[in-house]
C-alpha cells in the first residue's frame, strides 16, 4: 500500500469507528502533537487511544466525521487538508479544517502534526462549557 492509500485508510477507519484496525497503522512508538500549539503539545499513540474513543459523548452521533479534501506524498511523509464534521448535544456545530502532517516508516504511521484551528476548537468546546482547556492542551484564558 502507498503512503497516500495508508493515509486514505486511515481516515476511512476513523469515521468508520473501526479503532483497533486504525491504530494498527501505527508503529507501536509513533507520536502526535500538536504543531500549532505553544509549547508544543505532544503525545504517544497509547496517549491519543484514550482520547479517540468510541463514542465520544459530546457529539449527537458519538463521533467526527472526516473529509479529506486533498493530499501530496513526497518520501515518507503525506501532507493532507482535511476538514471535520461533527454535530454537539448542545447544539453547537464542530467544523474545523485542518492540515495534517504524517510521517511513514514503510507501511506504518510514525508521526502525526497536526494544524487546525486551535481558537474554533477553544469556543466550541472550552467556552461552552464541554470540555476542559486543559484537556484540550489549552491554558484557561488561551
Amino acid at each position: 500500500m502507498d503512503n497516500k492509500a495508508v493515509i486514505a485508510a486511515f481516515y476511512s477507519l476513523m469515521n468508520e469507528r473501526r479503532f483497533d484496525e486504525m491504530w494498527s497503522l501505527f508503529d507501536p512508538d509513533a507520536t502526535w502533537s500538536g504543531g500549532a500549539f505553544r509549547p508544543k503539545v505532544s503525545a504517544g499513540i497509547d496517549r491519543m487511544k484514550t482520547v479517540i474513543v468510541d463514542p465520544i459523548p459530546i457529539f449527537v452521533t458519538g463521533g467526527i466525521q472526516f473529509t479529506v479534501h486533498s493530499m501530496i506524498a513526497e518520501d515518507d511523509r503525506v501532507a493532507a487538508e482535511v476538514e471535520s464534521y461533527a454535530e454537539l448535544v448542545n447544539g453547537g456545530v464542530y467544523n474545523n479544517n485542518y492540515h495534517m502532517l504524517f510521517r511513514l516508516r514503510g507501511s506504518r504511521i510514525v508521526e502525526v502534526k497536526e494544524y487546525g484551528d486551535t481558537l474554533h476548537a477553544k469556543e466550541v468546546f472550552v467556552d461552552s462549557g464541554l470540555v476542559k482547556a486543559s484537556d484540550l492542551g489549552l491554558e484557561s484564558g488561551a
